[in-house]
């Protein structure tokens, strides 16, 4: 979850803490800090910012630049990135 659970449960028994108390910490931690998928303006907005400073030569280099930068983008956000681009 945050990458440091392993360390809180031992830092708290090698200092007397209970062990139960270090996973009430890290629920509290995973719920206080929850991940949001990033909003899709921005994601288009970087995927833009990436075009341009890529200057791809063509929509195939467009597309496979925005593919490997950009993995999880679905298709259809990554071709209205790459239209804003070259209307832009």
């Amino acid at each position: 979850m945050l990458g440091n659970e392993a360390t809180v449960p031992a830092a708290m028994a090698r200092d007397g803490g209970d062990i139960g108390d270090a996973r009430m910490v890290e629920r509290v931690a995973a719920t206080a800090f929850p991940r949001r998928p990033p909003e899709p303006a921005s994601v288009a907005a970087l995927m833009r910012s990436h075009l341009d400073q890529v200057r791809p030569r063509s929509d195939a280099e467009a597309l496979r630049t925005l593919r490997q930068a950009f993995p999880a983008a679905p298709l259809a956000a990554r071709v209205a990135a790459m239209a804003d681009h070259r209307a832009g």
